[in-house]
């Protein structure tokens, strides 16, 4: 795969549970990580699903 970016995969399956971290995935575009996402993850069927690009999560702690 050329070049691309990594998007990180968020799902619950009810509103009240907090937002989990499934998977990543790599892209070029935001749609095409919306359909690796979904191929990837929707298995067990989550009510919210979303991604998010890695460069875009702000870190408060960081492994080192």
């Amino acid at each position: 795969m050329g070049p691309g970016e990594y998007y990180e995969v968020f799902a619950r399956y009810e509103p009240e549970e907090p937002l989990r971290h499934i998977g990543t995935v790599r892209a070029r575009t935001p749609k095409d990580a919306e359909v690796f996402a979904y191929t990837l993850y929707d298995e067990w069927k989550w009510r919210e699903m979303l991604v998010v690009p890695r460069k875009e999560l702000v870190w408060l702690k960081k492994p080192e």
